[in-house]
């Protein structure tokens, strides 16, 4: 079994068991690997730079981009490290499509050429 494989079950172990073995009638009980609040501070934090640095890209488009980099980086050791790199390239890359787009949209023949 993988280490990702083995987190998994731990995990869905823990969300269903309590500390005495018996099944969980809430989510009081649930700690998570890291404090989910820096996870959203951090995600909050990214979407408002990177709105500002790429600014022809629509914010729900830089959001939807941190999200996904988000759960990319929740699969290895250490997410909250490599977040912002990834979500950087994601939001790049958003970027690059909304240009292609945009170029589409407004009647660029050189666009449809690539």
């Amino acid at each position: 079994m993988n280490i990702i494989e083995a987190r998994i079950d731990q995990s869905v172990n823990l969300l269903t068991e309590n500390t005495k073995g018996t099944p969980m009638k809430n989510w009081r009980n649930y700690i998570p690997m890291f404090p989910i609040s820096t996870a959203e501070e951090l995600k909050s934090a990214l979407v408002k730079r990177f709105s500002a640095e790429y600014a022809g890209v629509a914010t729900r488009l830089v959001y939807q981009a941190v999200n996904e980099a988000y759960a990319l980086a929740a699969l290895v050791g250490e997410p909250l490290l490599l977040l912002p790199a990834l979500a950087e390239e994601k939001v790049q890359n958003a970027a690059a499509w909304s240009d292609r787009q945009s170029s589409l949209l407004h009647g660029n023949p050189l666009a449809l050429a690539a």
